[in-house]
């Protein structure tokens, strides 16, 4: 799958591009990498959301402590 890049200019904590140079890979595609894993993270959490208030109007409210247990394993 051929996808389209952008170049652009990004400003890293030098303690980051340490740990990306260690792997010999490069940069650009474990930066790549890294923010679309956040991005569908992101994603994901936002639908989980989406699903227990759709839940929370068909079934009554949601024991709060249920959610804190489910969301502490999204982290």
């Amino acid at each position: 799958m051929n996808k389209s890049k952008s170049k652009l200019s990004l400003s890293l904590d030098a303690d980051l591009v340490e740990e990306l140079e260690t792997s010999g890979k490069n940069i650009s595609a474990q930066v790549n990498e890294a923010l679309r894993s956040e991005i569908t993270r992101r994603k994901r959490h936002r639908l989980l959301g989406s699903m227990l208030d759709e839940l929370e109007t068909t079934h009554g409210a949601v024991d709060e402590k249920l959610v804190d247990k489910y969301l502490d394993l999204l982290v």
